[in-house]
């Protein structure tokens, strides 16, 4: 059986800011590498600009950041990802069973031992991670529950939940850049 390895996280770049390095490495390793991203992060800036004429909109940014990803993804090994039509910015305001069951329905189709998302405290504060973390955190309990209502498929013990934590100096580098 192969090792597997999810990520779970909340916006395009997400991955390669947050854990991409760990994804790239694992995937070398020949470790099955996959990601769940919640959102199309269609309410970020675009090239430092949040209004036209600058940013192409909600609609265009969201293809954009999709095809990043894609790009993203390939260049770090990812082989699998899903994205979740949550908006960014209202992650939070999901509904909670239902953001819980679509992720569970991922762990459940791709089985991984370890998944790797970000802290209680969402790394900064920022609402759609700290939501993206506690939505994971309950979907990893969720997968193993072969009673969880909505749920097909065989249960899934994810074996290792990791959250990501970054020294301060990295932190103070990334406000800083």
């Amino acid at each position: 059986m192969p090792l597997k390895l999810m990520a779970i996280l909340a916006h395009p770049d997400d991955e390669s800011l947050g854990v991409g390095g760990t994804l790239a490495k694992y995937a070398a390793e020949g470790v099955e590498t996959s990601l769940v991203t919640a959102t199309l992060g269609q309410r970020g800036r675009f090239r430092g600009h949040r209004n036209p004429p600058e940013h192409p909109g909600p609609e265009a940014l969201a293809r954009i950041r999709a095809g990043e990803l894609r790009a993203a993804a390939a260049t770090l090994g990812i082989t699998d990802v899903t994205i979740l039509d949550y908006v960014d910015q209202d992650l939070d305001r999901a509904e909670p069973p239902e953001v819980i069951g679509q992720i569970a329905r991922e762990l459940r189709r791709v089985r991984p031992q370890v998944v790797l998302t970000f802290p209680h405290d969402g790394s900064y504060g920022h609402p759609d991670h700290i939501a993206i973390s506690q939505f994971t955190t309950a979907a990893v309990v969720a997968a193993a529950d072969a009673s969880f209502a909505g749920l097909d498929g065989a249960p899934h013990a994810v074996s290792k939940l990791y959250y990501m934590a970054w020294p301060r100096s990295v932190w103070d580098a990334y406000e800083e850049a």
